[in-house]
């Protein structure tokens, strides 16, 4: 089932991914305080820096599934930080209002 539900998330990542870059994809971004984000973030630069975060861990997932080594798997939790890191600074200093 590993291997399986690995291809799974990596699929679902990559397609919401690019919905949310091609910006056919806001309603997966739905949800909490609309009216809040809406005031003091740029929904579409929120979107494309998500869609593009989504991408990453979906290629980082996909990789991740043929490799069995601990320090692969350790690489592979370093890298989701990377990334996750990454799209909050972004969405912090470039995706305010």
């Amino acid at each position: 089932m590993g291997r399986t539900f690995d291809f799974i998330l990596a699929g679902a990542a990559l397609i919401v991914g690019i919905l949310l870059l091609t910006g056919h994809g806001d309603f997966f971004l739905k949800g909490g305080n609309t009216q809040l984000r809406k005031a003091k973030y740029d929904e579409e630069k929120m979107s494309k820096g998500s869609g593009v975060a989504l991408i990453l861990i979906g290629i980082a997932t996909g990789i991740d599934s043929y490799t069995t080594t601990l320090a692969a798997k350790i690489g592979y939790i370093i890298v989701l930080v990377l990334i996750l890191t990454g799209l909050m600074l972004y969405l912090k200093y470039k995706c305010q209002k």
